[in-house]
């Protein structure tokens, strides 16, 4: 696990990653996986009754949001191999969509 920082820096790594993406699986590519998380967790916007005090700490366009949630989507490990829904317990089949 990476050292925590604040989410402007963590913004800066991703953005240094997004130009020169790291090799997957190594010790940088979790780096990366771990700072998109932390940026879009930290730009979750507010929807109606929350909080100002819970206000996003980045604020981010939708398209650079949309970038980052996608790039987020393709590092994620799948513990499913090649069914990204799921198996069935002991079908091997997919049970994930009717």
């Amino acid at each position: 696990m990476a050292h925590p920082v604040d989410a402007e820096t963590a913004l800066e790594d991703v953005l240094a990653f997004l130009a020169h993406p790291p090799e997957p699986g190594g010790a940088d590519d979790a780096r990366f996986r771990e700072r998109l998380s932390q940026v879009i967790s930290a730009s979750i916007p507010l929807v109606d009754g929350d909080d100002p005090q819970d206000a996003p700490a980045l604020q981010l366009d939708d398209a650079l949001r949309e970038r980052l949630e996608q790039a987020l989507r393709e590092r994620r490990r799948n513990y499913f191999g090649d069914h990204p829904d799921g198996i069935g317990p002991t079908l091997g089949m997919d049970v994930g969509k009717a």
